[in-house]
């Protein structure tokens, strides 16, 4: 009989084709006796010798339900699991995601808890280790790589669909999950930190218990691996986070609504952005190094070195101030000192087009010189320095004129007043700012 099952096809389809006259049991039984005893050949495995403190493999699975006292929601944690395929020492914690930040900070536990470090450490694809997974050419996530570079691993991601490039991690899952998970199937943990404070008892348990295949515990097996773990860093790792930007035609490439300046050759090109705590790094496609800056906070702020720019640009620009400064001086002291409030900071180019924009509103009909001096006198009373606030306030002082103010009437001696009215008059030209309850807004 020569048949060939392939997936999805059932024995009973195959029975009907091949020999449809013969019962369903016995065809089932002539063709278990045929098939079943031959192995394929990818169902053939080799035994791996793995050297002492070589590799690190980690992997995650479901955890168990933590349960909200209050509201009883039930929350599922993810377990992870990290094992020395030399001796199977373990160690493990439920967390409650998968995230980037959670990989990283479970790993550090992890080598602390092992005192070392391995020079491999295998890690399934997951998006916080391996960026795009490949057969053949495998992207890390450039954090994780980072993170890697500061332990001192290197990381080998594991085939996609390949468990048992992993096999000691996938057996070890498999042992806490007919293990740990059956002994608290019927508990309730109402915090993570419940959680794992009863995980790290059976993990002792397990570390300690002889194992059948050796005689001895895996904590025996690791006191000789330990011995050539390479030592953990002393400083502790900063996570970053990694980014892309565009060279804009000023210089500069925006982070997080803030700014930050590059040499001007890479004016229209992509670049790699690092973002840590207190630093901004900027690179070129191929890691080469470009900028770094102070990490700004706020919304609009710039950071620029004048090094980035033409030399030619440096020039034009600088005369371009000087020259908006003598213009302001010819507008009006309000002007000037508004002018000399803008460009006095540590980049004047920063400001240099709405100074000139705002020198420039005189030469608008129907905005006249007044008009422009009065309303740079009241956006430095209020800090609103914006060349639109400026602007409306000019077309105002020129429709309309000085603002009013309000003034109580006086009261007669004796009068009796039902009603408090207020009446309107000019405003007396006074170098006094008025205050809120004098000006109507």
């Amino acid at each position: 009989m020569c048949a060939r099952k392939s997936k999805g096809t059932t024995v009973k389809q195959i029975g009907q084709e091949v020999a449809p006259e013969i019962a369903y049991v016995k065809f089932w039984r002539v063709f278990r006796e045929q098939t079943g005893l031959k192995a394929r050949p990818e169902q053939v495995t080799l035994r791996l010798h793995h050297k002492p403190a070589e590799k690190t493999q980690v992997d995650f699975c479901d955890g168990v339900f933590i349960t909200e006292p209050h509201s009883g929601k039930k929350t599922l944690t993810q377990f992870f699991l990290g094992v020395l395929p030399f001796s199977s020492y373990s160690f493990g914690e439920f967390v409650l995601d998968q995230k980037l930040p959670t990989f990283i900070g479970v790993q550090q536990r992890m080598f602390a808890y092992f005192g070392g470090v391995t020079p491999y450490l295998v890690v399934d694809n997951l998006k916080s280790g391996v960026h795009k997974a490949d057969l053949y050419d495998p992207d890390v996530n450039p954090t994780y790589c980072d993170f890697a570079n500061h332990m001192g691993f290197a990381v080998l991601p594991a085939r996609p669909y390949k468990p048992r490039d992993k096999g000691s991690g996938e057996t070890h899952i498999g042992v806490v999950q007919r293990g740990f998970f059956q002994e608290v199937r019927n508990r309730v943990f109402y915090s993570l930190e419940e959680l794992n404070e009863a995980w790290h008892h059976y993990l002792e348990r397990l570390n300690h218990q002889v194992m059948k295949d050796y005689g001895v515990s895996r904590a025996q097996r690791f006191e000789e691996e330990k011995k050539q773990l390479k030592a953990l860093p002393l400083s502790p790792f900063e996570l970053s986070e990694w980014r892309r930007a565009k060279v804009h035609p000023d210089c500069h490439v925006q982070v997080e609504k803030n700014f930050y300046s590059v040499p001007f050759v890479y004016v229209g090109q992509q670049v790699r952005v690092r973002l840590t705590e207190k630093l901004v790094e900027v690179f070129s496609e191929d890691s080469q190094p470009l900028s770094a800056h102070s990490r700004l906070t706020g919304i609009g702020k710039f950071s620029t070195y004048d090094s980035h720019y033409p030399e030619q640009k440096l020039s034009v620009a600088r005369f371009e101030v000087h020259h908006a400064k003598e213009q302001a001086q010819k507008l009006g002291p309000h002007v000037e000192q508004l002018v000399d409030k803008l460009l006095s900071t540590d980049y004047p180019l920063r400001h240099l087009r709405r100074v000139q924009g705002i020198v420039r509103l005189a030469k608008r009909h129907p905005i006249t010189v007044e008009a422009l001096d009065h309303a740079c006198q009241r956006a430095l009373s209020f800090n609103k320095t914006r060349l639109s606030y400026i602007k409306d306030c000019a077309l105002f002082f020129v429709t309309y004129g000085q603002r009013p103010t309000l003034l109580t009437p006086t009261r007669e001696q004796g009068a009796v007043h039902l009603h408090h009215q207020l009446v309107l008059a000019p405003c007396v030209e006074s170098d006094k700012v008025m205050t809120d309850e004098e000006e109507i807004l």
